[in-house]
């Protein structure tokens, strides 16, 4: 009887749901937080489904239908599902165009995709290296590995210093870049290159993009001990 009752409760509950965007989160994975950040800009309400990442949740059966990569996050809207987060966010905003982050002109949307790519990608093997030392004890870290990613990830982000300028955000207006790299520079600021002084238009983004009350709530939602502690 009681199992019945829990099936008739299951079913209440997916059919108040289904009308509802879902989001298959882990509430310190990069990646959903690029994803929260887009959703909280534009006030969209969502129901947050957490996905146990040591548990291998998003390994089960059930997971890789809607994601066969196996990784978070995965939005399901209607009968939408989008996985990766960068295409998620851009889905978002195509859907959800107010308010915009991304520029009317082609050009413009053209330059802040190729931004999202280098900041995503090619940062991404120096900021893998230092991640795996930063997630080892301090007596286990490897001091040279840490530095020299340090010094490539610096000379990296001086291609952000440089596009920024004058301006307050990295393409001008809050954009879907800003919201793409956001999660990873701080844990790259915890870490030193983006505490650099020879970034300081970068530095300068970085305590804008803090006042922001979706970065607030990234921030407020956890960052992993080993993603706060600085190298030494």
């Amino acid at each position: 009887m009681k199992g019945a009752e829990k099936a008739r409760g299951d079913e209440k509950i997916g059919r108040e749901a289904r009308g509802q965007m879902k989001l298959y989160d882990r509430h310190t994975s990069p990646n959903c937080q690029r994803t929260r950040v887009v959703l909280y800009e534009k006030n969209l309400s969502y129901q947050t489904i957490p996905v146990d990442l040591v548990k291998k949740e998003q390994k089960r059966p059930e997971f890789l239908k809607m994601n066969p990569y196996g990784k978070v996050p995965v939005l399901v809207d209607g009968d939408t599902i989008v996985y990766e987060s960068c295409i998620i966010n851009e889905y978002i905003e195509e859907k959800y165009p107010n308010p915009p982050l991304l520029p009317k002109e082609p050009g413009l949307r053209a330059k802040i995709r190729i931004l999202i790519d280098y900041g995503v990608n090619r940062t991404y093997p120096a900021y893998e290296r230092l991640r795996n030392e930063m997630l080892k004890v301090e007596s286990e870290r490897n001091l040279a590995v840490i530095s020299e990613a340090r010094h490539e990830l610096k000379g990296l982000l001086q291609r952000f210093e440089d596009e920024i300028g004058a301006q307050p955000y990295l393409a001008g207006d809050f954009s879907l870049l800003d919201a793409a790299v956001i999660p990873r520079f701080l844990r790259i600021e915890a870490w030193g290159p983006l505490a650099d002084p020879a970034l300081p238009r970068l530095i300068g983004w970085l305590q804008r993009m803090k006042g922001r009350p979706s970065i607030q709530k990234i921030i407020a939602s956890g960052m992993p001990q080993s993603h706060t502690m600085k190298a030494g």
